[in-house]
């Protein structure tokens, strides 16, 4: 191995004369230049003798060729220079990189943040994650919770222990500056919010088409669904069967009357059970033999007993509320009275309440809370609207007097089940009377003259009113309701409630004041209580239904106001039906 030891260093090089051989630094001086040549398109010449073809320069003499090999190492001399790195000088000129600089004098900060390889990495936005679940940052008591807050006295530190006083000119200074970390940024809408689930609120209804009810002018109407209508299709209602007419009908008429739960038998006579549109029970009455069968019904500290009723498949289970007895000598005398089961939703069964809503609700979820825990079952099929928040308020009422109100408010009715424990609130009118003789109204019974045994009426007309003023009181909107077609020149006594708190609802009941108008006359018949089971007869007819007559000089129809159902007798007892219509001419 061969250690280089000499080197040369590096120093400024001495003047030589330049004089007798230097250049000057200026153009080169013009030549001979008559054998020069000239640019231009060279003439043919006769390259026989001295022409050089195309070819390979032939190899002269290789012998004088040098080779490729490595070069065998060679003194170097002294002043040559070794390969290594060049030592510095003139520092006084030279500016090189240290680490002079300390991280206190840094006032610009680089944070490496590659780009993306992609065309719009310039116009990107990062994305950072944000504290999605973590507890709420409140930046005012942010440092009261995580630090300790000093009095207004001095500090006391011990070093060593040994209590440290400071002076006045000291070589250290300690700083307490606390400078909290920037906290991610927490979404404000995570926070739990309660959701209430109820029927969608009803908007722009200024907006609408004022399409009214279509009038049939091309035969009857059809539930066929539309080709390019995917939604809901509502069926025309079915039409009641025709009653069968004969020249004689036969029923065996059916009473009994049991104690539930026992299901123990009581001898009865004159057993009534009646209902009417204003009513939201059955009412029932009844006469029976012995103190034994009083003793088994009549109320008692429990409460009242409940018996069941069936007359020819029609069942009533029935709340006995009173009773009578009249002994005489060698007589005696028993009766009883009640309601259906619906009469413990008012006094004096039911409690008294207060109740004010703090949200908007419908007026059917409002009925439908005032049943919450009693059992009772609700369809709500009137018109529905919307109470905004303070609007449905009441104090000291039961819970059938606010479902009764709530109908009431519309131009509905609270019918009630015969055997469950269920209501139905449905509109007083289906439809407006002078729709009735429309072929899709709503027809519930068909009641031929042939089956009627008495008939009666009574006229009773009234103003022929075309327009009506509903208007809510506190809360609510008001509309004039006018028929169509007519001046509105006839209006009604104005009308003002409560709950009359959105345009459905005071349009539902302007339509029901309108519908009180007219020449009216109050039909009184009776018929049979045909069988349950009886396809082809009559049946029960309940209040709020419509009903079509077909008698001989014209058929027309008339709205049922109440139904009275009498059982005379004992054994084999005689059942009528009497029902109250009301038509209008």
């Amino acid at each position: 191995m061969l250690s280089v030891t000499i080197s040369g260093a590096w120093r400024r090089a001495a003047r030589a004369d330049r004089r007798a051989a230097a250049a000057p630094w200026d153009a080169l001086q013009s030549l001979d230049r008559a054998s020069s040549a000239r640019w231009g398109i060279a003439g043919p010449a006769d390259r026989r003798t001295a022409a050089v073809p195309w070819s390979w320069v032939p190899a002269r003499d290789l012998a004088m060729a040098g080779e490729w090999q490595p070069a065998p190492p060679q003194d170097r001399p002294d002043d040559a220079v070794s390969w290594a790195w060049v030592p510095a000088k003139d520092l006084g000129v030279y500016s090189g990189w240290d680490h002079s600089l300390r991280h206190v004098d840094i006032r610009l900060r680089l944070i490496y943040n590659p780009r993306p390889a992609r065309k719009d990495a310039a116009v990107a936005a990062g994305h950072r994650r944000v504290n999605e679940f973590g507890p709420r940052y409140n930046a005012a008591t942010a440092l009261q919770d995580s630090l300790y807050i000093p009095g207004s006295g001095a500090l006391v530190f011990e070093f060593g222990g040994r209590p440290y006083f400071p002076s006045t000119s000291p070589s250290v200074f300690f700083d307490f500056r606390y400078v909290p970390a920037t906290p991610a940024i927490q979404p404000t809408d995570m926070r739990p919010a309660r959701v209430r689930w109820d029927s969608a609120r009803r908007l722009n209804l200024s907006a609408r088409l004022p399409w009214g009810r279509a009038r049939q002018v091309d035969g009857a109407l059809t539930d066929m669904p539309y080709v390019d209508y995917p939604g809901p299709v509502k069926p025309l209602p079915e039409p009641p069967p025709d009653p069968d007419i004969l020249d004689t009908y036969m029923i065996a008429n059916t009473v009994n009357l049991v104690v539930l739960p026992s299901r123990t038998p009581i001898e009865a006579k004159n057993v009534r059970v009646s209902l009417d549109a204003d009513s939201f029970s059955w009412s029932f009455s009844a006469d029976i033999f012995t103190q034994a069968a009083l003793d088994l019904v009549r109320p008692n500290a429990e409460g009242a007993k409940t018996v069941e009723l069936d007359i020819n498949g029609w069942v009533w289970v029935l709340l006995v509320e009173r009773y009578s007895r009249q002994l005489r000598f060698p007589t005696e005398a028993y009766s009883i009275s009640g309601a259906t089961r619906p009469q413990l939703l008012a006094a004096p069964y039911a409690p008294l309440r207060t109740n004010l809503n703090i949200a908007p609700i419908n007026a059917a979820q409002a009925a439908e809370a005032e049943l919450l825990n009693t059992g009772f079952a609700l369809s709500w099929q009137a018109t529905d609207w919307t109470l905004p928040a303070g609007a449905f308020s009441y104090q000291g009422q039961t819970a059938m007097q606010v479902i009764a109100q709530l109908a009431e408010t519309v131009g509905g009715v609270v019918r009630p089940a015969r055997d469950a424990d269920a209501l139905e609130v449905v509109p007083r009118y289906p439809v407006p009377p002078w729709e009735w003789e429309l072929v899709d109204a709503p027809i519930s019974r068909i009641i031929p003259p042939a089956m009627m045994t008495e008939l009666g009426g009574e006229w009773t007309p009234q103003p022929a009113w075309n327009a009506c003023y509903t208007s809510g009181t506190s809360h609510g909107v008001s509309m004039l309701v006018r028929r169509a077609g007519t001046a509105g020149d006839n209006p009604t006594p104005d009308v003002f409630e409560d709950w009359l708190t959105d345009q459905p609802a005071n349009q539902a009941r302007g339509i029901h004041e309108l519908s009180k108008g007219g020449n009216i006359e109050i039909v009184t018949f009776t018929i049979p209580l045909f069988p349950f089971t009886d396809d082809h007869g009559v049946g029960l007819v309940l209040p709020a239904q419509l009903c079509r007559v077909p008698e001989s000089s014209g058929a027309w129809v008339g709205l049922c106001l109440a139904v009275d159902i009498s059982a005379e007798g004992t054994g084999a007892a005689r059942v009528k039906q009497q029902i109250k219509l009301e038509r209008h001419h």
